[in-house]
């Protein structure tokens, strides 16, 4: 089981961006090395000894100055944004399904479209934002391989505090009528960050909001760290398929559930309603977030025993 990380970018504490730095410490490592050619034994050989000093000081000054500039340039670095109210600073993203498991697909609907490879390209995009603004970005799966459910939830409980885990999917069912984003939930402290994405993805596409559901599925009540499922659009859908073919509208997606993700950081729960009482019964459904074995159909089951 392995968890691939990308560097994250610099926030100053509180979740500020910096801006970047001076990009002319080129120059001055240009100068540098300059100076040191000058430095060689020849050249100090010809140097009275009154300007030997004054030499080695300038090349210490300079020294420092270019480690300066190139530190604020953006240089690698592993300063970490600071816990603000959110109380968290790694982001577990999760691209649903993957390999042998397309997830949902278009059907008969062109373009053909699998919800795997939609979630993996929007999960990259989500991971990119990310690193722009400065959080921790990890992913379950960077290219198209299959995953376990309980190995995902493994991975977000091996980060622990400090982390959350946001599964990226995409809706179908047998009915071209469906729209809209969802956005699912379990436990009380992912509450907060299920409304800010669910609020943000609507706002970003303007399309229809199914709103946020509280329900027992694999990657929402087993994760011991936050955790929320954003179903993004039907592909079943006509509409919704043909706008999330398009790069552009994906986007749109992606920026919707980075900037819950940065809404959570700063502001936590603040302002957020209370967290919905548990449905009883628990509802039914279709398990649709875990593999099915090859001509056989998806089974009903109830919340507490789903696998997704």
């Amino acid at each position: 089981m392995q968890i691939t990380e990308r560097p994250a970018g610099r926030l100053a504490q509180g979740g500020t961006e910096r801006q970047p730095g001076v990009k002319w410490f080129p120059i001055l490592l240009a100068a540098l090395s300059v100076f040191r050619a000058v430095s060689s034994f020849r050249v100090f050989a010809a140097l009275p000894a009154s300007k030997t000093f004054p030499v080695l000081t300038a090349l210490a000054a300079l020294s420092a100055l270019s480690a300066f500039f190139m530190g604020c340039a953006g240089g690698p670095s592993t300063a970490r944004l600071g816990v603000a109210k959110g109380n968290f600073i790694t982001v577990l993203i999760d691209p649903g399904h993957g390999g042998k498991d397309n997830g949902g697909t278009s059907g008969r609907l062109a373009p053909f479209q699998k919800e795997k490879d939609l979630t993996l390209d929007t999960a990259k995009r989500v991971r990119d934002e990310l690193k722009r603004a400065g959080l921790r970005t990890l992913m379950t799966r960077e290219d198209d391989h299959f995953v376990e459910l309980d190995d995902r939830v493994a991975m977000g409980n091996q980060l622990g505090a400090g982390a959350i885990l946001v599964s990226i999917h995409y809706n179908a069912t047998g009915s071209s009528r469906p729209n809209g984003v969802q956005t699912f939930f379990w436990h009380a402290n992912s509450h907060g960050l299920a409304t800010r994405i669910q609020q943000a993805v609507v706002s970003s596409t303007g399309e229809t909001n199914n709103g946020v559901t509280r329900r027992r599925l694999r990657l929402t009540r087993n994760p011991e760290i936050p955790c929320v499922l954003c179903e993004c659009a039907y592909l079943t859908n006509p509409t919704e398929n043909a706008k999330v073919a398009q790069d552009n509208y994906r986007q749109l997606i992606a920026n919707g559930i980075a900037s819950g993700i940065l809404q959570e950081y700063r502001l936590g729960d603040e302002g957020i309603p209370s967290v919905p009482e548990i449905w009883a019964p628990l509802s039914r459904g279709f398990d649709k977030y875990a593999p099915t074995k090859k001509g056989k159909k998806h089974v009903r089951h109830t919340d507490e025993d789903a696998r997704g």
